[in-house]
């Protein structure tokens, strides 16, 4: 009889998880002139607070709220600088770009 518990089994590689193959990878080379993945809306400086809604497609009572999470206090027709609204657009996945 032989003793199968003595001997060592060889180890193996692990197994490829199968998943897609990845993208390749982004240099830093030429990336200014890419756009980003995001979508992109267009709002003047300063920015009413109704007009940011309608462009994040969002009630105004979100942005308002949105706002004071930032420390901007502004009501439904007060308006807000080009920084703060870009902070709260990101948060709705909205890049935010300066109207001319």
């Amino acid at each position: 009889m032989s003793d199968s518990s003595n001997k060592k089994t060889p180890k193996t590689q692990p197994v490829a998880t199968g998943g897609p193959p990845r993208p390749p990878k982004r240099t830093a080379h030429g990336l200014e002139d890419q756009p980003p993945d995001e979508p992109h809306i267009d709002i003047p400086d300063p920015v009413v607070v109704r007009d940011l809604a309608s462009a994040l497609q969002q009630k105004p009572f979100r942005i308002i709220a949105d706002l004071m999470e930032v420390g901007e206090f502004a009501n439904l027709h007060g308006t807000v600088g080009f920084e703060t609204a870009s902070k709260v657009a990101l948060k709705y996945g909205f890049y935010a770009r300066l109207a001319a």
